[in-house]
């Protein structure tokens, strides 16, 4: 049973790799894969495990391991990716030398992840036994494996993978088969009325942008619908009677470039007080927990371990684990020619930021990479003297081993639901991180080379919210300030109106074709009294349009 539990856990970790690498770079958004992989697993294991009803704890062991290389890999398409908008030439010089492009990301991967399940081991006591946090993703995972309908949710994974299958193949040909059904529609023909340009709006027939809408619902969905109407009744009116002088694209780029920075600032002035916040509360003293909690509606639920004696340093994470993971850190920095004074800097904020976010993924199902990426790299750039490389693996780091640590914290409270020992959570949440190290540095060659930055296909558009932002502060001097202030302004607008500037980014950025595609995703998820219901089949139609996606990049 472990060699099949191994082997399916490899599996779910190559397959979330690849998927979430795709992902992260063709659109904004990285949502969480391990339900997906949990849905998959119960499929696997009803295909090859005898005692069906036995399979739940391997079940879970194999979706814990597979779901660290999701996450890894949506925070290198986010990060990493930057370089290449910053130093194209450096970059595609990289992509000659494959050897040396897969060893960097690899040491990056290997040393971001590690160092997030090191700190997950010192804080995992009191964050999910002390402080009882839910971790929202962790019950939605517990609860799709342990449910009684585990077969009608796989016959609804299955159609879902199907259909969309069948549907691309029909709509895209592969080899000698060609294509019968259209890509896409257009929707409104290209308009003019007085100063409102309204671009041709196309439908493609992409069923696993509609999937991916669904799953995100309005936290997609708003702000790139902000950001669409935006650019036709805001930004573009606001080019043609103010600043034709200024080409359309440079106009854009400077606009947006004044949302990156509003957007930081906002984040590095709200940043330190929650950072503060979470430590001094981290040493108050806590009444000890009854061993069973009550729910809402007076029923006692499943019986819930009580507080944990406190534990010396060294008995919370292993003494070999932390040389091994100084080890790492420290030479892969000292590599890159890093000061030890600017090593100890990001040894130190990345692990407050790494507590700070596990508390936020523990109490609502989110991780915000990006932030607090941004709160470490933006005075690294003014401090240490650090050149494009340097500044890309630090905003890369703080990323995935922020990400690493809300996954590894998923996991281990998933455990603690399934009352599996922690052990062996930790061997195959090493194996996953390992995994999908060594895999993740093939997936993004393969993709960058075939697909191409900066396409349709590769937009990575928080990549390039992050290259705005570096060259902001580097060459402000070379921007329109008019322009640029008047972007910093509709940023702070809309982060106090609590909606995410970034994302705006992409309504305004990205092809519209696309945006359109999650927006109807989202907007479709608002119609549905129960979206967890729907889960499997949409779960179904993203596997199946991401696998598809490799095999047509493949052929």
């Amino acid at each position: 049973m472990r060699i099949l539990t191994v082997i399916v856990a490899v599996l779910l970790s190559l397959f979330s790799t690849a998927v979430m690498s795709y992902i992260s770079m063709a659109i904004p958004v990285g949502p969480w894969i391990a339900p997906t992989l949990a849905l998959i697993a119960i499929v696997l294991f009803g295909i090859f495990c005898r005692a069906r009803h036995n399979c739940s704890q391997q079940i879970a062991l194999a979706t814990i391991g597979g779901s660290v290389g999701g996450i890894l890999a949506t925070a290198l398409g986010f990060y990493f990716t930057t370089l290449y908008f910053l130093d194209a030439d450096l970059f595609n010089l990289w992509l000659e030398n494959p050897k040396y492009f897969m060893f960097v990301i690899s040491g990056i991967s290997l040393t971001a992840g590690v160092f997030g399940i090191w700190v997950a081991n010192i804080f995992e006591q009191k964050l999910i036994y002390k402080d009882k946090l839910s971790f929202p993703v962790a019950e939605l995972v517990n609860k799709t494996i342990f449910a009684q309908k585990q077969a009608r949710k796989s016959l609804e994974l299955l159609f879902g993978f199907v259909s969309n299958t069948v549907f691309c193949f029909f709509r895209d040909g592969l080899g000698a088969y060609k294509s019968i059904i259209p890509t896409s529609i257009t929707l409104v023909p290209k308009l003019q009325f007085f100063t409102f340009y309204i671009p041709a709006i196309r439908l493609d027939f992409w069923p696993m942008l509609w999937a991916l809408g669904f799953v995100t619902g309005h936290l997609v969905a708003i702000p790139l619908a902000v950001g669409v109407i935006s650019k036709i009744m805001l930004v573009r009116p606001i080019h043609d009677l103010a600043f034709k002088d200024v080409a359309w694209m440079e106009f854009m780029i400077t606009f947006c470039s004044g949302m990156v920075l509003a957007s930081a600032i906002f984040g590095l002035f709200k940043t330190p007080k929650a950072l503060f916040q979470s430590i001094k509360n981290s040493f108050k003293k806590k009444k000890l927990s009854p061993a069973f909690q009550v729910d809402q509606d007076g029923q006692s639920n499943q019986p819930v371990q009580a507080d944990q004696p406190k534990k010396s340093f060294f008995a919370k994470t292993n003494v070999i684990e932390t040389i091994i993971m100084s080890a790492l850190f420290f030479g892969f920095l000292t590599y890159f020619k890093f000061s030890f004074l600017s090593q100890l800097y990001i040894f130190l904020f990345s692990f407050i930021c790494t507590y700070q976010i596990s508390i936020i993924a523990g109490k609502i199902g989110l991780a915000p990479m990006g932030k607090f990426a941004t709160f470490v790299m933006v005075p690294a750039l003014f401090i240490f003297s650090l050149d494009y490389v340097q500044v890309v693996l630090i905003a890369t780091f703080v990323g995935v081993c922020c990400g690493v640590v809300a996954d590894i914290l998923f996991g281990r409270k998933i455990a603690q639901l399934a009352d599996i020992s922690v052990s062996k959570v930790k061997f195959y949440q090493y194996l996953g991180v390992i995994v999908s190290s060594l895999f993740v540095g093939v997936v993004f060659l393969f993709l960058i080379k075939h697909f191409q930055l900066g396409s349709k296909q590769l937009f990575a558009i928080r990549a390039q919210n992050r290259w705005m932002l570096i060259n902001t502060l580097k060459n402000a001097t070379s921007f329109n300030y008019y322009v640029l202030i008047l972007g910093v302004i509709f940023g702070f607008v809309l982060s106090k109106a609590r909606v995410s500037p970034l994302l705006v980014l992409g309504g305004l950025f990205m092809p519209i074709n696309i945006t359109l595609g999650l927006v109807i995703g989202g907007i479709g998820a608002l119609f549905v009294k129960n979206r967890e219901r729907m889960y499997p089949f949409w779960s179904g139609v993203y596997a199946a349009g991401s696998i598809w996606m490799l095999i047509r990049a493949i052929f």
